[in-house]
């Protein structure tokens, strides 16, 4: 798994209405933010995909996710849509303690959540000097 998402460019810019529509979700699980980014992997094809919204589990409902889908260019338009999606079932590593699920939703395009990035290397990483920098003026 890497620090580094390389995901797509395109995002969902919500309407007052639909922010509070969203936010008014009996039991939702977090503040809705009014532009969010897709969450697929760049250069997919097909609709973007983003995470709109938790929803507790009910009695009668285990939890899950509300995303919004759209195609290129109907960011704003009738194409749009917000709805329940089953959760891909991949996993990273299954059984172990490191476990993590892909996060995005079933027969999405491009790779599993826990694939996007290069691989971390030593290149990767800041050097310690600049760190040290960097954090030390932070304090």
């Amino acid at each position: 798994m890497s620090l580094f998402q390389i995901s797509c460019p395109a995002r969902v810019l919500y309407l007052d209405t639909e922010l509070a529509e969203l936010e008014a979700i009996p039991d939702g699980a977090f503040e809705v933010a009014p532009a969010l980014w897709c969450l697929l992997e760049a250069g997919h094809a097909g609709l973007h995909h983003t995470f709109a919204q938790g929803l507790r589990a009910t009695d009668e409902l285990p939890p899950r996710n509300l995303w919004t889908r759209w195609p290129d260019g109907d960011e704003y338009g009738p194409l749009r849509e917000t709805l329940v999606l089953p959760h891909c079932d991949a996993k990273f590593l299954p059984g172990t303690l490191e476990e993590q699920g892909c996060g995005l939703p079933e027969g999405h395009e491009g790779r599993h959540g826990f694939e996007f990035g290069p691989p971390l290397t030593e290149a990767d990483a800041l050097p310690d000097w600049l760190f040290r920098m960097l954090f030390e003026e932070l304090e």
